[in-house]
């Protein structure tokens, strides 16, 4: 009897350590991969994030010297210039005080300038102030005692000058010394050209140094690193040791592994200017979440083997024991298991739930965020006036009261809905137009949508109101990957009868590229995304599908056009009891 109770004991064991190391192992490896992805993935998101944030500064410095180019060449009169050897001199007096002025306005640039053109004016003529000690000063740069040179093949300091004519464009240079002001400085130009005459160029410098902070700044862990790179990956700010792998696209964002003298993980992210800012972390500070959690999966092993052979050992000596006993422990464990399920089953609903309003969000909240850069560049110029300032606010108060009516919206939304009633599909419209205003004019996305008819639909107007604000969210996002210079949005709206039924009929034409066949049969189904993982759910068409297929009766489908794509919805326009 011993030694089949022995047995018995060694045979329980071996089984259970088998199962337990196949378990252990295959749950710690796909924790592990998926915890490297998801790290990876946040790290990417926030380079993108710091890449934006930094692209805004420097589109600040960009419409500042936009703006001074755009003053000169409204006031400037060359006739008077050729006509009275004194007009630049009288010229430059108002000059002066604006470019003072603009400057005050703005912590991030240290000077801002008019350098006019020595063959137009003959002779070097230039108005510049800079912040010297937290002031602003006015510059008398000296050309001769500094050896500016006007003339071609130009010197490394002179880009800021012949850059905008080589190009045809505004343009940014590398860093320089200036030795007017003995600082390290970039500068952004832009070329200021009249009736065909070449009078100079308007442009602004922000000092390495201050750019070396910006960009330090956004290292993720203490022992990380950021560097700034031109849009030929040329070095312009960057640790004298830092390293990094000369596989970087421009004009893409990625996060990649390398080895230097240690295990390092990249993310890169284009800026709008061309330039990339990509952010280099240790792996070992990375990863030091996943290595505890490994760790802790060896303790959870060690603990998990002790009480399996206690327990082995146990039911060794119970074997004899009444089967009902071992009936009873059966039927408990079952219970214990259906707890489990229904508890999973809960948290997957609750993940799905936050899934879908987590998409609901990302576009009102981005909306608020252009709005706001919006008010913040008409102070920063001036232009802030009450009725600015009233249209911003009325939008962000619409915005919120939408994502705020979204969570009561959501935690109903595979209930049918407590009234469906007649409502007008234009107001609808109207309303997601005005969400996304902001996002499509930086896009220069216009939307034609002209009608003197009202149409009514039958349904929840706040539901439809979201379906459309996904419908042109996809629109504008089909115009901007296809880069088609047809950027416009049609709406239109229709009546038509279908077995005796009238229905209201919104199509919603974008140019952007056709949707393959295959493609076409799937953008309904829930999760479906032809996006890239980090920038699509596939929830929004699925939830459109839902609320105009399920809730109002109606139909919503995409149809290929030869020069685009439509999407048109069809919902009848009164309910079944009307």
């Amino acid at each position: 009897m011993k030694s089949i109770t022995a047995r018995l004991i060694f045979t329980i064991i071996l089984i259970s350590l088998s199962v337990s190391l196949v378990i252990g192992a295959t749950t710690l490896y796909r924790s592990s991969s998926l915890l490297e992805n998801e790290t990876k993935t946040q790290i990417l998101s926030s380079t993108k994030e710091q890449a934006n944030g930094l692209s805004a500064k420097f589109s600040h410095i960009e419409g500042l010297v936009d703006s001074l180019a755009g003053t000169v060449m409204a006031s400037f009169d060359v006739k008077k210039k050729q006509a009275d050897p004194n007009y630049i001199s009288s010229f430059n007096r108002d000059l002066k005080k604006i470019i003072k002025n603009s400057l005050s306005a703005t912590q991030l640039a240290h000077g801002l300038y008019v350098t006019y053109n020595p063959e137009f004016t003959s002779h070097n003529d230039e108005v510049w102030f800079a912040r010297m000690d937290g002031r602003i000063t006015y510059i008398a740069a000296d050309f001769a005692a500094n050896k500016r040179d006007f003339s071609l093949p130009y010197e490394e300091d002179m880009a800021y000058f012949f850059r905008p004519q080589e190009t045809g464009k505004s343009s940014w240079t590398g860093p320089y010394f200036d030795k007017d002001v003995s600082l390290n400085v970039l500068s952004y130009s832009k070329a200021i050209r009249i009736d065909g005459h070449f009078i100079g160029v308007a442009g602004a410098d922000i000092t390495t140094g201050t750019t070396l902070d910006l960009v330090s700044s956004m290292r993720l862990y203490p022992h990380g690193y950021a560097f700034l790179l031109d849009e030929n990956l040329h070095p312009i700010i960057a640790p004298a040791d830092s390293q990094a792998p000369s596989y970087i696209k421009p004009g893409q964002a990625a996060v990649t592994e390398f080895t230097a003298d240690e295990k390092l993980l990249m993310a890169y992210a284009p800026l709008s200017n061309g330039w990339v800012l990509a952010t280099v972390q240790p792996q070992s500070e990375v990863y030091a979440a996943i290595s505890q959690l490994k760790n802790a999966f060896l303790l959870i092993f060690i603990i998990t083997l002790g009480a399996i052979i206690i327990v082995a050992i146990f039911f060794s000596r119970a074997f004899s024991k009444p089967i009902e006993e071992k009936q009873l422990l059966l039927e408990k464990e079952n219970y214990e298991k259906d707890v489990l399920l229904v508890y999973q089953a809960r948290q997957a609903k609750i993940g799905e739930m936050m899934g879908n309003i987590t998409h609901q969000w990302k576009q009102p909240l981005n909306s608020i965020h252009l709005i706001i850069e919006n008010l913040l560049d008409a102070y920063n110029y001036d232009a802030l006036d009450r009725e600015t300032m009233t249209s911003a606010a009325d939008k962000i108060e619409t915005i919120t009261k939408t994502m705020a009516r979204t969570i009561t919206d959501f935690t109903e939304f595979l209930k049918p809905p407590a009234e469906n009633s007649s409502f007008e599909v234009n107001r609808c419209i109207a309303l997601a137009v005005s969400l996304m205003e902001e996002s499509l004019r930086r896009n220069n996305i216009s939307v034609d949508f002209d009608t003197k008819e009202t149409y009514r639909a039958y349904g929840n107007a706040n539901e439809f109101s979201h379906v459309l604000f996904n419908v042109l969210n996809n629109a504008r996002d089909a115009i901007l990957d296809s880069r088609t210079d047809d950027r416009r949005i049609r709406i239109d709206l229709r009546h038509c009868m279908k077995s005796g039924t009238q229905f209201t009929q919104l199509e919603i034409y974008n140019a952007g590229m056709p949707i393959d066949d295959e493609q076409l049969s799937q953008v309904f189904d829930q999760y479906y995304t032809t996006k890239p993982a980090d920038e699509g759910t596939g929830l929004g068409l699925y939830i459109s599908r839902i609320i105009i297929e399920k809730r109002m009766n109606g139909t919503i489908r995409l149809v290929n056009r030869s020069r685009g794509v439509s999407c048109i919805i069809e919902i009848p326009t009164k309910g079944e009891a009307s």
